[in-house]
C-alpha cells in the first residue's frame, strides 16, 4: 500500500472548517472519488481524504496492483476528470 499526500482533492465529508485540523473519527473522506493508475494499471484506492491530525494535506492510501511492469513508472491521480502530472514511481 502507497501512502500518497497532496493537496488540492476539494470537498470532504465530513466538511472541515479552514485553518481546523483533520479528524480521524471519522476520517473527512473526498466527496468525488479518486483514482489511481501506475504505468497505465488502475491501483485500488482504500481511502481519499485529509489527513488525520492536519490542517489542509491529503492523503491517498492506495494499492500497488499486480500486473505493473517493473523499472520506472508514472504515478497519476485522477478526480473529477482532471489528472495530476506524472510521478515517477520505481517498481520492483
Amino acid at each position: 500500500t502507497l501512502v500518497i499526500y497532496c493537496a488540492g482533492l476539494g470537498v470532504t465529508t465530513p466538511g472541515v472548517m479552514d485553518g481546523m485540523a483533520a479528524p480521524s473519527n471519522p476520517p473527512a473522506q473526498t466527496q468525488a472519488a479518486v483514482q489511481v493508475t501506475i504505468g497505465g494499471v488502475t491501483a485500488p484506492v482504500a481511502f481519499a481524504g485529509l489527513a488525520p491530525g492536519f490542517v489542509g494535506l491529503y492523503q491517498v492510501n492506495a494499492v500497488v496492483p499486480s500486473g505493473v511492469p517493473s523499472g520506472n513508472q508514472p504515478l497519476v491521480l485522477s478526480l473529477d476528470g482532471q489528472s495530476s502530472p506524472p510521478v515517477s514511481l520505481a517498481i520492483r
